[in-house]
């Protein structure tokens, strides 16, 4: 494990790193000369996915890393039937599979019951256990009719411990009854558009109709996330609250807190239709990666293996520049010529190493986000055009594109409307991203909110 974390700090922080790539150059030269990794043009084509790209290291980073970036990156085999991972701050989806896929979620059904409670009621107010079902199921507090305990304490329960009766006793504080909480949860679901979640219980047992997806539970998730009192109770391993006789002592169910090292919280989930599910955000080196496993036979070895994916095999890289050249066909005849296009922004976006020399605009990429990710390269009002940046066959980031502003100029009535048949040549050339820069959203749904 210090072998691979020192060779991913070698990469990333390398006193000085030269990525040669064999490219077709379509920057201006004043660009180039300017970054501070440079490009050799050699072959009309782009690489082709999976080819390794040369890394010149110098100084003392030379001492603790290897001298060339490894060939093709699998990603880690995980027995489970859904899995997600993706960059808290853009969306960006590192790896997935059947994230849509709709799924029963067993006790992260918790964090929909957590949020809305930290957002209706103060965690100092007291509550007094009413007469709703308290037992229900195996995991309890022990809650008994008429006691009195703070709202915090109950979260701590639910969270902490993942006690159903904690589940029941709040959405009782909060709507008075479970049907009405559970009303409230749906009606939050379809604001936040989680489109294949729907809510029966405020607990999570299985229940017909009680399901979410992968991709769902990372945006509530993420939402959850942005509050700091709820990821103070996420991130506890362990707590004691009042009881009827001795104080009732508990630990976390959240085997990576304690156990892996830049875990900041999770909430797990297990019934025997559900299997093994678990979310959780683990923070390294100023990133921080949400990651989701539904069904699996050991949802902690699944997720420390999706997050030491992340941090050790993808790079955080300016794919393109403000002002760089990017020739795009309109048109979909054969001997259409290729009209000069400009970035209109910079694009930065975490790249798996072994494609670092295979970004390349694809047209017809499959983006996260189908509201913005376009099947052709279309033309916008006032002659832009969006397309999708991709790493081999992997999406990375939409690339926003504008007439320069000497051709538009120029350009007769109507020019550039229409669609387009993709781009003649572009490449890129990945390069560092200068300090404090803020990447935009690649997929708004799962994209932290600025702080």
């Amino acid at each position: 494990m210090s072998r691979r974390r020192g060779r991913s700090r070698g990469l990333t922080l390398g006193l000085s790193l030269i990525f040669t790539i064999a490219v077709t150059l379509s920057e201006p030269a004043g660009v180039l000369a300017s970054s501070p990794l440079h490009a050799v043009a050699s072959s009309p084509a782009a690489p082709a996915a999976g080819s390794p790209a040369t890394v010149a290291l110098s100084g003392e980073a030379a001492a603790s890393a290897d001298q060339s970036v490894p060939g093709p990156v699998a990603p880690p085999t995980i027995s489970a039937h859904a899995v997600l991972l993706a960059d808290e701050a853009t969306g960006q989806v590192l790896y997935e599979r059947n994230p849509r896929l709709r799924l029963p979620m067993a006790s992260t059904t918790k964090v929909m019951t957590a949020l809305l409670t930290l957002e209706r009621v103060p965690q100092s107010r007291r509550v007094v256990v009413g007469s709703e079902p308290i037992k229900v199921g195996d995991d309890t507090l022990g809650l008994r009719v008429g006691e009195r305990l703070s709202v915090h304490q109950l979260l701590l329960a639910l969270l902490v411990k993942s006690a159903n009766d904690s589940a029941v006793a709040l959405a009782d504080a909060v709507d008075g009854t479970q049907a009405a909480f559970v009303a409230r949860m749906n009606r939050r679901a379809a604001a936040l558009g989680l489109t294949d979640t729907h809510y029966v219980t405020p607990y999570g047992l299985d229940r017909p109709g009680h399901q979410t997806s992968a991709r769902d539970l990372a945006r509530l998730w993420e939402v959850a996330m942005r509050r700091a009192d709820f990821r103070a109770l996420v991130a506890t391993r362990a707590a004691r609250i009042p009881g009827g006789g001795p104080l009732r002592s508990f630990v976390t169910t959240d085997k990576l807190l304690g156990s892996y090292p830049w875990i900041v919280g999770g909430k797990t989930g297990f019934t025997n239709k559900a299997g093994r599910c678990l979310v959780a955000s683990a923070s390294r080196g100023g990133r921080r990666l949400v990651a989701v496993v539904l069904g699996a036979p050991d949802a902690f070895v699944a997720e420390r293996a999706l997050f030491d994916y992340g941090f050790d095999q993808f790079l955080w890289v300016r794919v393109a520049r403000r002002g760089q050249t990017v020739p795009v066909s309109l048109g979909s005849g054969s001997d259409t010529q290729p009209q000069p296009y400009q970035a209109a922004a910079d694009v930065d976006a975490l790249v798996r190493r072994d494609l670092l020399g295979a970004i390349h605009i694809d047209p017809a990429s499959s983006g996260p986000a189908a509201s913005t990710t376009p099947t052709t390269a279309k033309a916008e009002p006032g002659g832009s055009v969006r397309l999708w940046l991709s790493a081999g066959a992997i999406p990375l980031a939409p690339l926003p594109l504008q007439v320069p502003p000497a051709a538009k100029a120029a350009a007769p009535p109507g020019a550039g409307a229409g669609s387009g048949s993709g781009t003649a040549g572009a490449a890129f050339t990945p390069g560092l991203v200068p300090a404090g820069s803020r990447g935009s959203a690649v997929d708004p749904l799962l994209q932290r909110a600025a702080a």
